[in-house]
């Protein structure tokens, strides 16, 4: 009874801190780096961002409660983890609960990426693969920043002998 008790007061207030998180997760400020760097590459009108966006606050709105589950799940895990009672079934379990509401916001994040697809055209989707992606950025920058400016003029010579 006790052990249920502590499991309950840990859950209500990893709850009091998450949900506020979670809640503030859509109020995005206009004109992030993101919107900027697709409206600029994919040369996005103004109606096509309108849609994207929506199409984003609807995917945070109906994953919400996905989202907290996992964040909640986690800290089960945590909790069972640092028990030395928790056997490996028990674990191996949390974690496969944790896998599969991972998995369902991965299918919902993509099926948001294709409805986005569904508002680009043909062209816009086509210059998606030239777009630097989130995780090189810095990388690329980095390394763009430090190349001199004949390396950079190199650099485009032979981007321009390609196309």
């Amino acid at each position: 009874m006790k052990n249920i008790f502590i499991v309950t007061a840990i859950l209500i207030v990893s709850a009091a801190f998450v949900l506020p998180i979670y809640a503030s997760q859509t109020d995005k400020k206009a004109g992030s780096h993101k919107e900027f760097c697709f409206k600029k590459h994919l040369n996005l009108s103004d109606q096509q961002l309108i849609k994207m966006k929506e199409l984003k606050n609807r995917f945070h709105t109906d994953t919400r409660d996905l989202r907290y589950n996992i964040e909640i799940k986690r800290l089960e895990m945590r909790k069972l983890f640092t028990d030395p009672k928790t056997d490996d079934k028990t674990l191996l379990a949390k974690q496969k609960e944790i896998s599969e509401l991972r998995q369902q916001l991965s299918d919902k994040k993509a099926q948001m990426k294709i409805e986005w697809r569904k508002i680009l055209t043909p062209e816009q989707i086509a210059k998606l693969d030239k777009m630097p992606h989130k995780r090189h950025e810095k990388r690329w920058a980095h390394h763009h920043h430090q190349m001199t400016k004949d390396q950079q003029k190199d650099n485009k010579v032979q981007k321009a002998k390609k196309e």
